[in-house]
């Protein structure tokens, strides 16, 4: 049965807790403000912990999910409730992202370390309201924190979220086509640092899947792998005569047509069940045949245990 639970986010937004149009001019600057306001108002954690979990969050992945927006968060041991801060810029802050322009909205969630589904719930609302039209606009030209608080607080007094496979799925992940080779699909898998890549058609629709162990199977053929001692091939001579042929092999080749896909509205609890069920890194989500993104096991298991 699907979960849902209305999120009001000014249950954990003041206004005394937006500010606007701060003057930083780094990450470690803005992040440093957001924490301190909400250490003014919140008592029981430590400031200097607080501060350094955000940035260790953010020197291991920045979060920067939009143009002009952030959504840095840490979870704490010592926070009884969930609390929200807001920051924009007009000029913009460098969140060190790959290819992202500044940010210019920057809202901080703090969680307790023991309630995941706080800071799942507040990354859907947050990310559902702050994606409607010209939203991070209006809160960049904010001449007042009371102007910014409202902006984000208007509209329905509460949003329901659902915590399904749409809320913790990658919607942009690395996909490869049927016509790409197999030198495409080394360069994608190995630069990337990934394990699985879905192959997606013209049309958008799912037709298969490749993963590293692909790549090892094509070069290892069945015969080999009765041989109780593979030392006499000591130059990996089945791998050289793979790559000699990268530039001509098709992903359509080798590729898997059997792979698990689940519907968007899956419950997110019930991903954790296939991945133990089934065994799989990657869960692909789907409708019909149109490929929507995937759940791969690690960032669901960060989004769990450590966001």
């Amino acid at each position: 049965m699907m979960t849902s639970k209305e999120v009001r986010l000014a249950d954990y937004l003041q206004e005394s807790r937006v500010l606007c149009d701060i003057a930083a001019g780094s990450k470690d600057e803005a992040l440093d403000q957001l924490v301190g306001a909400l250490h003014r108002e919140l008592d029981g954690f430590d400031r200097a912990k607080a501060l350094m979990a955000v940035r260790e969050r953010e020197r291991q992945a920045p979060t920067v999910l939009a143009a002009g927006l952030a959504l840095p968060h840490a979870r704490l041991s010592d926070l009884s409730q969930p609390a929200l801060a807001l920051a924009t810029s007009r000029a913009g802050v460098d969140f060190e992202a790959v290819g992202e322009e500044p940010v210019h909205v920057i809202v901080l969630i703090l969680t307790p370390k023991d309630d995941p589904g706080a800071y799942l719930r507040l990354m859907a609302s947050l990310s559902k309201t702050l994606a409607e039209p010209h939203m991070i606009k209006r809160l960049t030209v904010a001449t007042s924190a009371r102007e910014a608080y409202g902006v984000l607080t208007e509209g329905p007094e509460k949003v329901e979220v659902r915590l399904n496979a749409a809320s913790v799925m990658n919607s942009n992940p690395v996909t490869l086509d049927e016509s790409d080779t197999l030198a495409t699909a080394i360069q994608a898998l190995c630069a990337n640092r990934i394990m699985d890549i879905p192959i997606v058609d013209s049309d958008g629709d799912l037709r298969g899947v490749i993963a590293i162990e692909d790549l090892l199977g094509q070069s290892l053929p069945r015969h080999l792998l009765w041989m109780e001692d593979l030392s006499p091939i000591e130059n990996f001579e089945p791998f050289a005569e793979l790559l000699r042929k990268d530039s001509e092999t098709k992903v359509a080749d080798f590729m898997r047509d059997k792979y698990i896909a689940i519907t968007p509205d899956v419950p997110a609890i019930q991903l954790a069940k296939i991945f133990l069920m089934e065994g799989t890194r990657q869960i692909q989500v789907t409708e019909g045949n149109r490929f929507l993104g995937v759940v791969d096991l690690d960032s669901f298991s960060s989004q769990i245990f450590w966001a």
